[in-house]
């Protein structure tokens, strides 16, 4: 018995036109469900759509204790139900030990004209306070920096500071660590500007030592004892530091105890050597001075006669030399000693200015002699006349007794011989005899009666190489009194230089040797 196709899917129930209608309803459903929320919130009013702002609540006291930690982690809040911050550990007992280490994280600034140095460093504090002691591990574990306000702490300071910050950035920069014995370390990054009495007497050849100092403020040794960690190696940091003018050397720290009027103090200290760096100062201060001398000395190689010349060259180096000596005061604080780079400025003003009043004297010297020369002059210019006209008469009566007789010198020559030796005699405080020879002269040519055939031509050489000598004696005394002028600078030119040499070599033998 065969079956038709159709009745078997009539047996079925699912003919092919209702399979593809379901079909397309199941798509078309799920299409529907997966764009319900998009179109649900595309049509949300706009009226109840709200906002809420983000406002966080503080943190509960018992936070912590809602926190997993592990077993052996100290309960804090139990352990300060009974604890009295205003009282140290050991109260009633012996004295507390604190000790200290410290690393210098740099030194910014050193001032003498303040002096003081800023020192930045990472102070920690050791101390026992069994009060806090836990049991369950042997490691240390690390606080909260907050925590130090619920917990006696020692009360340093530093009694040498003129101002002192603890830093804050993003956090206050403190350590709190706690041991299971109750050991704490405590530190803090804080910054200070310390005072350094500097002793400035060899600056800037000068070493010097500055300190930072810690001390109990209100504890007695009854109550605390202060000791450094490790001694000298309680303080690191100064061995690397880059200090501008200065190189930073050994250090060392001491233990002390200070006494006021309230009793006696635990103090320690740390101690570095600082040892300037000359080269700044040496071209700031040194070379520029030097170099203003020697500018100074050109002046001795300009003519006299230039005034504007020498005398504005003289004013600049004296103002140039008076600013360096401003500056180096106003670098340095105002004390009552001389300093060694005031003696090397003031030696330089000192030949700076001597060489300006060498150009004053042979100024003044040189006017003094072109007045004395004027006036003497004109004296002997006068004389000279009368001479003259005095020997013109005596000549021509010589002429007339004797006409055709030879002078041995001419009229010119007389006159001058004459006033020559009075300008030589004047000159040198002595009489240069001449009369002996003219007397002869003019008894040679009126004693005879208009004959001077007596008197030999050898002797009349002889006389004319007198007369000769003399004038030429009197020429060169006169050209040297006219060039004494000049001689001031020609000496200045090796005095000046010699002279500066000298004391610069000594001055740096004598600084130097005091280093």
């Amino acid at each position: 018995m065969t079956r038709d196709p159709s009745s078997v899917l009539s047996v079925s129930g699912y003919p092919h036109e209702h399979i593809m209608a379901s079909t397309d309803a199941s798509v078309l459903f799920l299409l529907l469900c997966f764009l319900y929320p998009y179109t649900s919130f595309q049509f949300t009013p706009v009226a109840n759509y709200t906002t809420t702002e983000w406002n966080p609540q503080p943190i509960p006291n018992n936070y912590l204790a809602t926190l997993y930690t592990p077993s052996w982690v100290p309960n804090m809040k139990k352990k300060l139900v009974n604890y009295n911050r205003n009282l140290r550990p050991g109260f009633g007992g012996p004295p507390l030990l604190v000790k200290m280490s410290l690393d210098v994280v740099s030194i910014d600034h050193i001032s003498a004209v303040d002096l003081d140095f800023t020192i930045c460093i990472l102070l920690r504090q050791y101390w026992k306070d069994e009060r806090l002691a836990f049991t369950g591990t042997n490691e240390s574990i690390s606080l909260d920096g907050r925590l130090v306000e619920y917990l006696w702490v020692p009360d340093t300071f530093f009694p040498n500071s003129k101002f002192s910050f603890l830093h804050n950035v993003t956090m206050a920069n403190r350590l709190l660590r706690l041991w299971p014995d109750g050991s704490i370390v405590y530190g803090q990054r804080v910054t200070v500007i310390a005072e350094c009495n500097m002793d400035l007497r060899k600056y800037p050849l000068d070493k010097q030592n500055c300190s930072l100092h810690l001390e109990s403020y209100g504890y007695t040794t009854d109550d605390m004892i202060y000791k450094w960690l490790k001694g000298d190696d309680s303080v690191r940091g100064l061995q690397n530091l880059q200090v501008a003018q200065f190189r930073v050397k050994n250090h060392r720290t001491k233990e002390m105890i200070v006494t006021y009027e309230t009793g006696a103090y635990p103090h320690v200290a740390f101690s570095f050597r600082l040892t300037r760096e000359v080269a700044y100062i040496f071209l700031q201060m040194y070379v520029p001075s030097t170099l203003l001398v020697m500018i100074s000395w050109v002046s001795f190689w300009i003519n006299k006669d230039s005034p504007p010349a020498r005398v504005s060259l003289g004013i600049t180096t004296v103002l140039a030399q008076t600013t360096f000596v401003t500056s180096a005061r106003a670098s340095l604080p105002k004390i009552s000693y001389i300093k060694a780079v005031d003696v090397y400025l003031l030696m330089c003003f000192f030949f700076v200015f001597a060489a300006l009043g060498e150009y004053a004297i042979v100024s003044f010297e040189s006017t003094r002699r072109k007045r004395k020369a004027a006036k003497k002059e004109k004296e002997i210019q006068t004389q000279r006349e009368r001479e003259i006209a005095q020997r013109a008469a005596f000549v021509d009566q010589i002429f007339q007794v004797h006409p055709d007789e030879k002078l041995p010198v001419s009229v010119e020559l007389l006159a001058r011989s004459t006033w020559l030796t009075k300008q030589a005699s004047a000159y040198a405080n002595k009489e240069l005899q001449m009369t002996s020879t003219e007397p002869e002269e003019e008894q040679s040519w009126s004693t005879k009666e208009g004959s001077s055939s007596g008197i030999s031509e050898e002797t009349k050489a002889r006389r004319m190489a007198r007369i000769r000598a003399k004038v030429a004696r009197i020429q060169k005394v006169s050209l040297h009194d006219i060039e004494d002028v000049d001689n001031i600078d020609r000496y200045s030119r090796i005095i000046f230089p010699s002279t500066f040499v000298f004391c610069a070599v000594l001055y740096w033998t004598v600084y130097l040797l005091k280093m």
